[in-house]
């Protein structure tokens, strides 16, 4: 697997089912590696990005909790990758959904050190 560089690209800056296709390009060839789980991760939470956009609430609750789930084990930082405040925003997103009103929410960055 290479580097989750470019699809941090993408993602932060609001092209998130390109980032999804980035990153699931870097998972493909080793889907049951020790970096399978990360990528894995990455792209379930762009995908919940996208649904979010498409105002599509069970799809974007179901990719944000399993997105955050795969990422969890590799908290606070792998591969240069900051995934601790992704984790946060993605579980806080989550409970903002659970209300009767669609919730207003900025998107998240992802950081690299």
């Amino acid at each position: 697997m290479d580097d989750p560089s470019t699809g941090i690209e993408l993602f932060n800056s609001g092209r998130f089912w390109d980032a999804h296709e980035a990153w699931e390009h870097e998972w493909m060839p080793d889907r049951k590696g020790p970096e399978a789980g990360f990528y894995k991760g990455l792209i379930q939470v762009a995908a919940g990005c996208f649904h979010y956009q498409r105002h599509n609430r069970r799809g974007a609750v179901n990719k944000w909790t399993s997105g955050s789930g795969y990422l969890r084990p590799y908290l606070p930082v792998h591969r240069g990758v900051r995934l601790a405040e992704l984790v946060g925003a993605v579980e806080g997103f989550v409970q903002a959904m659970a209300g009767q009103t669609w919730p207003d929410l900025a998107m998240p960055t992802i950081g690299q050190e």
